[in-house]
């Protein structure tokens, strides 16, 4: 483990460094009526941030049956992938992973996107040579600690000396669960008082605002 006060930082990639939220929201949607479930945008668009094993059986009311939940997912990716050239980094994104660098900060991408997902994120962002801890490797996807933990092991790291910067209510949850510090970014569309109140320490506009503070 490192020493204690040796801090280091878990980012979330999805929403949070890349501006992708409102392009999940359509995806999601777009695949929900293709199987006969309408299901309002703004509902859609809370459940972002969650992993599919968890945000389909939160919109439908209970999990689909295998076959479903897997073109469900499926449909949603094909959306996806379809829109990635939409895709930009959030403002001051590039600059926050180069402050962290330049400090040397020990950090790392802790996402709940698929493999797919995530090289299209990465691309998008320019920064394919990020170190990465994704929910492939976990049981269960945010707001589960799984994630978190995994990244702790990859960092060798205590609950303490981590803090993780999300864009969701879900990534704050998250880092509850797993004894972690959190600051939310408005960059997914939640507000501030929501993220305060599920365990964000501060929340901010977006990653240019903690350039110099983590």
């Amino acid at each position: 483990m490192r020493n204690p006060g040796e801090h280091a930082v878990l980012l979330d990639l999805d929403g949070t460094l890349v501006d992708s939220v409102y392009l999940h929201v359509l995806a999601w949607s777009g695949s929900l009526r293709d199987h006969g479930h309408d299901v309002a945008m703004w509902r859609i668009h809370r459940s972002i941030g969650m992993g599919s094993d968890r945000n389909l059986p939160w919109l439908l009311g209970g999990a689909p049956d295998d076959d479903e939940y897997a073109s469900l997912k499926q449909g949603h990716l094909d959306r996806f992938l379809d829109r990635t050239d939409e895709l930009r980094p959030t403002h001051g994104a590039l600059e926050l992973l180069e402050d962290l660098e330049r400090r040397e900060v020990p950090f790392l991408v802790a996402t709940s996107a698929g493999e797919p997902e995530r090289k299209a994120l990465l691309a998008a962002l320019g920064r394919e040579d990020l170190a990465v801890s994704d929910s492939d490797s976990v049981a269960s996807s945010k707001p589960a600690p799984d994630l978190l933990h995994a990244a702790y092991a990859q960092l060798s790291v205590v609950s303490d000396d981590v803090t993780l910067v999300g864009d969701s209510p879900w990534d704050c949850e998250a880092a509850v669960r797993a004894g972690a510090r959190s600051l939310g970014v408005r960059t997914g569309g939640f507000g501030a008082e929501e993220l305060l109140a599920r365990g964000a320490a501060d929340v901010v506009d977006a990653p240019a605002d903690l350039i110099g503070r983590l």
